[in-house]
């Protein structure tokens, strides 16, 4: 595509705490006003809708438990020019409320989630997409902090999502797309990522 005034979907993929959101942060300030973000968290389903492991418990790490179809149709609208409004997800927490987001479709849009690569719909609808690499290891390390400071979920209960959802997730809709990728970005020391790579095939896009 090279009509002007487009707006420019740019897919940021990679597993569970392998610093998606982090690198999609720092891209918004590179961007500043010409760059907004989409979250695919915040197309989880209700609760009751989620798939269940063998145990019954919710199992977010399936493709199943988003609705995929309503995120092809707002990417859609966004590449027409359209702004979308939308209610965040979250994640079931005691007294946290929904808030009204509101997604410009500002030059670059930049879609952070699991399963882009994984689900063609969703792929299809990209200008450029990107893949966030880090060890089950470290990603690991930094879902043990993040859920308890953010979630509030103990450290049993993070294991056992590791063990039974993340890593299965990983294996069966991750890591097999990853090679889709345009792009990948190493992310797994403790130094901040290099995004030069992303930056150029950005710009080339949104220059062109």
């Amino acid at each position: 595509m090279t009509e002007h005034n487009r707006t420019t979907l740019v897919g940021v993929a990679g597993g569970s705490a392998s610093g998606k959101g982090t690198i999609v942060d720092r891209l918004l300030v590179h961007y500043g006003k010409r760059a907004s973000v989409l979250r695919m968290d915040d197309y989880y389903r209700p609760i009751g809708q989620i798939p269940r492991d063998a145990d019954g418990e919710p199992n977010f790490d399936e493709p199943g438990s988003l609705d995929l179809e309503r995120l092809a149709g707002d990417l859609d609208r966004l590449r027409a020019g359209e702004d979308l409004h939308i209610d965040s997800y979250t994640f079931n927490q005691p007294g946290v409320q929904s808030q009204r987001l509101h997604i410009p479709a500002c030059p670059v849009v930049f879609l952070d989630g699991l399963f882009l690569l994984h689900d063609e719909g969703v792929r299809e609808r990209l200008h450029l997409t990107v893949y966030i690499h880090a060890t089950p290891e470290t990603r690991l390390a930094r879902r043990m902090a993040r859920d308890q400071a953010e979630r509030s979920l103990t450290p049993d209960i993070i294991q056992y999502q590791w063990d039974r959802h993340v890593r299965p997730g990983d294996l069966a809709y991750l890591e097999p797309v990853s090679h889709l990728a345009d792009v990948s970005v190493d992310n797994d020391r403790p130094v901040e990522a290099d995004l030069s790579k992303v930056h150029e095939a950005i710009d080339a896009l949104i220059q062109s």
